[in-house]
């Protein structure tokens, strides 16, 4: 009988050390993928075309679901927020407003004589609750504009 007991209580032992190290390498938080876009018409405004005062940046003083796409983005913790776009053809653009201030810009020039590579990127560090509209649009491109978000935010 002792022996028994002896046994069990070993193997609880075991399983209990073996369980510990398997959930000790889960990240806790919230991970966030996700895909936008839209089939828009070009928009090549450039500053030369800008009265005084503000009037957003680049395509997105074209028309919403015409020249650009939005989506709207609250960080559900902290964390850094990477929104990109890759492998289109032509000249895209993507912009972070929070509220109607630009806060950040991938604009890169993907025409002209010194060509950046078909892609943008903007890296977000943000707070929890903190709110931001980002927004894709068509420069000087193909239709098709689709970007990307992916974070991890505890």
């Amino acid at each position: 009988m002792r022996r028994t007991i002896a046994v069990l209580a070993a193997v609880a032992l075991a399983v209990g050390v073996l369980a510990i190290p398997a959930g000790a390498g889960k990240k806790k938080g919230k991970h966030i993928h996700e895909t936008f876009g839209a089939t828009l018409l070009p928009f090549p405004k450039d500053s030369s075309w800008e009265p005084a005062g503000f009037v957003k940046p680049g395509c997105t003083a074209g028309e919403e679901g015409v020249h650009w796409v939005a989506v709207e983005f609250t960080a559900p913790g902290k964390g850094t927020l990477r929104f990109w776009m890759e492998g289109f053809t032509g000249d895209h653009d993507i912009y972070v407003f929070q509220e109607d201030l630009v806060y950040a810009r991938g604009d890169q020039a993907q025409v002209g004589a010194a060509m950046a590579p078909p892609e943008e990127e903007i890296m977000l560090p943000m707070k929890k609750g903190e709110r931001y509209t980002l927004a894709a649009c068509n420069w000087a491109g193909e239709p098709d504009v689709i970007a990307h978000i992916e974070g991890h935010f505890k």
